[in-house]
């Protein structure tokens, strides 16, 4: 899901999940694009993320304590950044 705050002049918009997170911080004229992902590639599939890309920002790869410092800097709640944590959950049925 793709949110955005504001916080000293600039503006950030990032989404995150399980394996994938990116965040965009806006200040005038300069951004900055911060990926973290650890699925297809390094391909992340967003209309907006892409066309900043595309548009000569090159982006900057973080493993998950990078994307999760960077996301508690600009004040992003803890129940968000924990999604960067979480363990994948199998249903394994077992005969006892």
């Amino acid at each position: 899901m793709k949110s955005s705050i504001k916080k000293w002049g600039k503006e950030v918009t990032y989404s995150v999940s399980r394996n994938e997170a990116w965040m965009v911080i806006t200040e005038g004229p300069w951004k900055w694009v911060y990926i973290m992902t650890s699925e297809k590639n390094g391909k992340i599939e967003d209309k907006d993320l892409t066309e900043v890309i595309k548009n000569g920002n090159k982006p900057e790869f973080v493993n998950r304590r990078g994307m999760n410092d960077l996301l508690q800097h600009f004040g992003v709640d803890s129940e968000v950044r924990n999604k960067l944590f979480q363990k994948e959950k199998d249903s394994v049925k077992v005969d006892v």
